[in-house]
């Protein structure tokens, strides 16, 4: 009896084993064995920051994956998705060098029914470089316009300088560091935290690098505008025989910029003082401009040309003939002056136009009679362009007789 039961369970048993095969042999028919490639599955990297004990780094923004060669049933492989796969390439333990470099990438964890084709020899390639670090100024990236009838006076930034690190060639590349601050319509001092940026000899920008620190502190000063005249001094005393007749600037105004309290107060610029004893002839000079504290040219104007303009003034001694009219028919001239002497000044230009011959010296013996006169000389022709500095003499002292008849003779 126990013999009986012994072989039906065989049986049951090889039944079963049947069974579970036929049913394998069926199931393979239908949804068979097959390989597939797996493209880009992302790959996570360990033990980066190991590559900085070693001088290096990674380069950035590299995309880190491969092609999986997989084997499955037809059934699973439809339904696999590139993000169930754990890969990783542990970067400790390789002997980096900058450039690129292939590494080994493992499966970190199976998926149920899926083997990995060649799972022992999956390389991938990563580029690193050297790790290095330098110091950069910081400039400051004006954005906008301030209040019109303000100004802006260049920027304080602190720290001045920042510290970039990551691989030399993109420190290579860094010329500069910008801080940009928008000032639009500003009318009042400007103090912000700005971030810093990295830029090429070109004025693009670099990333990937490491900035410290990341922002500065950005301080310019808003300041109001005003045009002012130019207030021209002089010193000193025009040499004699040369007057000074006007002292222009060029420009005549000039538009400055300050603090409110103190432009406002302020009525026009002078120039320091120029020393006018040595001119002798028309000429322009250069002039510095004295600021008053806390005000500064817009433009950045130091100095002004200054244009003088003088006249030369000079003596001219002329003898002029005088003439005596309507003396009396029955009367003589005696002891009469015959001529004038006359000094006159003016600019050289106009007294050289002037001759003896243009001018008239006259006596007026009019309604005079016997004995001795002091008499008035009139002078005329001498134009308004001169002065009469002297004339010799100024009165005259004559002495009119009656005629005689051996006088009268002779008049005849």
């Amino acid at each position: 009896m126990d013999k009986q039961k012994r072989q039906d369970i065989i049986i049951r048993i090889c039944c079963v084993i049947a069974a579970l095969v036929l049913w394998m042999y069926i199931r393979s028919s239908e949804d068979p064995v097959t390989t597939s490639v797996i493209k880009y599955v992302p790959v996570k990297i360990l033990n980066e920051d190991t590559l900085a004990d070693r001088d290096l780094v990674l380069i950035p923004n590299q995309d880190f994956y491969i092609n999986l060669t997989v084997k499955a049933p037809a059934s699973t492989i439809k339904d696999l998705d590139k993000k169930e796969f754990s890969l990783v390439a542990d970067l400790q333990g390789y002997a980096l060098t900058p450039g690129e470099n292939k590494v080994q990438v493992k499966v970190k964890e199976a998926i149920p029914g899926v083997s990995v084709v060649n799972s022992d020899g999956l390389l991938m390639k990563v580029d690193v470089d050297t790790l290095a670090d330098k110091y950069v100024n910081v400039t400051s990236g004006i954005v906008g316009e301030v209040a019109e009838g303000y100004y802006n006076d260049d920027s304080v930034i602190s720290p001045n300088s920042v510290k970039i690190s990551g691989p030399q060639r993109y420190l290579d590349q860094v010329v500069g560091a910008v801080a940009q601050v928008d000032i639009t319509n500003a009318s009042t001092d400007i103090d912000k935290n700005c971030k810093v940026t990295l830029v090429d000899s070109d004025e693009r920008e670099i990333t990937g690098l490491s900035i410290y620190p990341e922002y500065v502190q950005v301080k310019i000063q808003v300041k109001k505008g005003k045009y002012l005249g130019i207030n021209v001094q002089t010193t000193g005393t025009a040499v004699p025989g040369v007057t000074i007749v006007s002292t222009e600037a060029a420009p005549k105004s000039i538009e400055v910029a300050g603090v409110s309290e103190i432009i406002d107060n302020i009525k026009s610029i002078n120039t320091e003082p120029i020393n006018i004893s040595n001119i002798t002839e028309s000429t322009t000079v250069d002039a510095n401009l004295i600021m008053p504290e806390g005000v500064h040219s817009v433009n950045n104007e130091k100095t002004v040309k200054v244009k003088i303009t003088v006249k030369k003034f000079s003596e001219k001694t002329l003898s002029i003939p005088i003439d005596y009219t309507n003396l009396g028919e029955k009367l003589t001239l005696e002891n009469s002056t015959p001529t004038l002497k006359l000094v006159i000044t003016g600019e050289e230009s106009e007294l050289s136009k002037i001759s003896e011959d243009k001018l008239k010296a006259t006596v007026d013996l009019k309604s005079l009679t016997e004995g001795s006169h002091e008499v008035k000389l009139q002078l005329s022709g001498v134009p308004n362009t001169v002065q009469v500095k002297s004339q010799t003499p100024e009165n005259i002292t004559i002495t009119i007789k009656a005629k005689t008849e051996e006088t009268g003779n002779n008049d005849g």
